[in-house]
């Protein structure tokens, strides 16, 4: 339970950092999805079907507010989750490489799935130059900021367990 409500309150943290206008519109062309980041580690940690009802509702939550299509990020989301759970038999998710090489996998594959929804509706000329760059940004930033992320997100998590366990024992010395 107290897990939950650390994904929650992580989850409502990065999508208001997300959708709002906090950061300067440069640099929010440039940064990749931070929804993303709880994608990768929700499947990297956890292996139950209710993980995969949890990425099913990010995906609605972020096809909610993107403006675009509905289902891009859903299903963007799930394939994500599908690879990482494939994966995730043959590497150790606390390897650096390894989440080095997921971050920008996952980051590109999320690109090359939204280019793929642009050229299918629109055509090729809908594609632009910027937006290849801003793809090309995104995974750049993507090869400090995933690992750095998903590394941070699992020590806060130990972090508020041990905290919740020692609260817990306290309580219960006490009564």
């Amino acid at each position: 339970m107290i897990r939950f409500f650390f994904y929650l309150c992580l989850f409502l943290l990065f999508f208001l950092a997300q959708t709002s206008n906090l950061w300067c519109s440069y640099l929010s062309n440039q940064r990749f999805d931070l929804l993303l980041v709880i994608v990768l580690s929700l499947s990297l940690k956890f292996s139950h079907i209710r993980i995969l009802v949890a990425v099913f509702l990010l995906g609605v939550a972020m096809d909610s507010v993107s403006g675009g299509p509905f289902g891009l990020y859903l299903s963007a989301y799930v394939w994500i989750y599908v690879l990482i759970r494939s994966l995730k038999a043959f590497v150790h998710f606390q390897n650096i490489a390894f989440l080095l090489c997921i971050g920008v996998i996952a980051v590109v594959m999320k690109n090359l799935f939204f280019l793929f929804v642009l050229i299918m509706g629109k055509g090729l000329d809908a594609v632009y130059y910027n937006d290849l760059t801003t793809m090309a940004s995104q995974a750049a930033w993507s090869v400090v900021g995933v690992p750095l992320l998903v590394l941070l997100i699992d020590r806060l998590e130990q972090a508020v367990l041990v905290m919740a366990e020692k609260t817990f024992q306290q309580h219960l010395y006490r009564g």
